[in-house]
């Protein structure tokens, strides 16, 4: 349901660039027009974080002391460009990026993975993380957790077949989660519905534990449980995870606001100064927690 529903937007987004290159080609001429085409189309494609960035700007905390105006530019444009990938290359054509696993645990002694996406995203958003974790000689899975609106009780259901299925076609007895965003709140709350026995380690990634302030512009209910002070994450949060978990947030993450709502009490942490929400996935620090909660089967 996901993929059809960013097919939708890629094709609305093409419709409104090009009623807006054509409204321009019949007032300033052809080269206009194709101009404002690919301005409109470009700034649609990334306006959800540019937005994102204009709300949560008074929630950030200051660039980090050192970090100089061109690296904080840089960090803004990777985040940008990590947001188009996703949403625009990889998350409408989940099929085209799919690869099957390869090297099961038993022939590298390590446990297997499976990448957990939040909100709005499908297995597909994992493909770099993903490429790298197989290079390091890793059975790695991603999931897609349907309906995308739904509970993340209901999504942590969808989350234990998923395992299951892996750990059956593994002969594993237990998996390395690793959550992005809400991703991170379905794996606990699998954990805390089905208990540590199938699950060896836990990394989220830019996950808002606390809640995000921006979770009220969201859809469905699961971004109401995501709302800070929601009933369903002071539940959540009444205890820790069961399983050795790593939080790795960033600073200047632009959807989960504040950022600090990713820190959890219990949890071994790892705090990035400029990385954004999605660019946080490729900091090296996330390859290296993820292959070392592996290693550690």
């Amino acid at each position: 349901m996901m993929t059809l529903l960013l097919r939708l937007a890629l094709v609305m987004v093409a419709a409104l660039a090009a009623i807006s290159g054509a409204v321009a080609a019949r007032a300033w001429g052809a080269g206009a027009g194709v101009l404002v085409f690919i301005l409109t189309l470009a700034a649609l494609q990334v306006a959800a974080p540019i937005l994102a960035y204009g709300l949560s700007a008074r929630d950030r905390p200051p660039p980090a002391a050192g970090a100089t105006l061109i690296q904080r530019i840089a960090a803004v444009l990777r985040e940008l460009f990590a947001f188009w990938r996703t949403f625009v290359v990889f998350q409408p054509f989940p099929r085209l990026w799919r690869r099957r696993a390869a090297l099961p645990p038993a022939s590298t002694g390590t446990a297997p993975i499976l990448l957990v996406p939040g909100y709005c995203c499908n297995e597909a958003m994992w493909r770099p993380l993903q490429d790298r974790l197989r290079a390091a000689g890793r059975f790695v899975a991603s999931a897609t957790l349907d309906p995308p609106f739904a509970g993340i009780d209901q999504l942590a259901e969808r989350l234990d077949d998923e395992i299951e299925r892996l750990l059956a076609a593994t002969g594993a007895a237990r998996v390395v989660l690793v959550g992005h965003s809400m991703g991170g709140l379905v794996a606990r709350a699998y954990l805390a519905r089905r208990g540590p026995d199938r699950v060896a380690a836990l990394i989220t990634t830019a996950t808002p534990h606390h809640g995000s302030k921006l979770a009220r512009l969201g859809l469905g209910r699961d971004a109401r449980q995501m709302e800070p002070g929601s009933a369903w994450l002071r539940a959540l949060n009444s205890r820790p995870p069961p399983v050795p978990t790593h939080s790795i947030w960033s600073a200047r993450d632009e959807f989960v606001v504040p950022p600090d709502s990713a820190r959890l009490e219990g949890a071994r942490e790892t705090m990035l100064a400029l990385p954004g929400h999605f660019g946080l996935l490729e900091a090296p620090e996330v390859l290296e927690a993820v292959l070392e909660a592996s290693d550690q089967k």
